[in-house]
């Protein structure tokens, strides 16, 4: 699984905006390929957001990107404070490994 993380700046208070810009996001994620999931994160009294997206391959990460930035750019044109950053992570999750024993607890392997 991989994620796709943007870090943008508004006016601290933005709140409202941001979250006008991550809705539209959402829907155009949700229709692309290997989609898993969003979620986003506010700093509202900073004015620091972020918008983080699951996908199930790099190459659906970054396809998704394709699309979806052009939109973020857009979206965020005259309101965005400084460049947005973008960056692609794999992403590891140890409890993949953990077999699904219920009688276990997670910390006696």
């Amino acid at each position: 699984m991989f994620a796709r993380m943007v870090f943008f700046k508004l006016e601290p208070g933005s709140r409202e905006a941001a979250e006008k810009v991550v809705q539209e996001l959402n829907v155009i994620s949700r229709t692309q390929k290997g989609f898993r999931g969003n979620s986003y994160f506010f700093e509202d009294h900073k004015g620091e957001y972020a918008a983080l997206n699951y996908w199930e391959s790099k190459k659906d990460a970054e396809s998704a990107n394709a699309i979806m930035f052009p939109h973020f750019c857009e979206a965020v044109k005259g309101i965005v404070k400084e460049e947005p950053r973008l960056r692609i992570f794999e992403v590891y999750d140890p409890l993949e490994k953990v077999p699904l024993d219920t009688s276990v607890g997670l910390f006696d392997y």
